[in-house]
């Protein structure tokens, strides 16, 4: 008799405890169901909406580095005549002075004169004498200025 009525005691406080397990995971369902239609679904997320919100930190950090590379306070300069130019890099040739070539990446900011008169790189004639301030980024050399004459000879307007 002791052990049926243990028996029937074990069964029957499972019971209580599956069903107590129940009722929690029903409730659980329902706040979430109410939690659910309480908002309202637009098809839009407000990151595309407001981008600057979700990344401003990263966006303020990419401008303050942005800011700091382009500063010509600490720039280096360099002199030769122009060998090649395209819109995202030059090649400035330094034979005459017995040194290497030197690439120089071309950004947005990057400011181009040529005869005091500001212009594309694509606009600057080969053999042009230039003067140029860079600073470093990584591996490359980034152009902050552009100062070109044109080469003696060279009719104005044309490359």
């Amino acid at each position: 008799m002791k052990k049926l009525l243990a028996a029937l005691v074990l069964t029957l406080s499972s019971a209580a405890l599956a069903q107590t397990d129940v009722n929690q995971n029903t409730q659980a369902q329902d706040e979430t169901k109410k939690d659910d239609s309480r908002s309202i679904e637009t098809g839009v997320e407000a990151t595309d909406v407001l981008p600057g919100l979700s990344g401003s930190k990263a966006q303020k950090h990419d401008q303050e580095k942005t800011d700091a590379l382009m500063n010509k306070a600490n720039a280096f300069n360099v002199n030769g005549t122009l060998k090649r130019a395209d819109n995202d890099d030059i090649i400035l040739s330094r034979q005459s002075q017995n040194l290497p070539d030197v690439e120089l990446d071309v950004r947005a900011q990057t400011v181009v004169l040529l005869d005091g008169k500001k212009v594309v790189v694509g606009d600057i004639p080969e053999g042009a004498q230039v003067r140029a301030s860079f600073q470093i980024d990584g591996d490359d050399a980034v152009a902050l200025e552009l100062k070109a004459t044109s080469p003696k000879g060279a009719k104005k307007g044309t490359k």
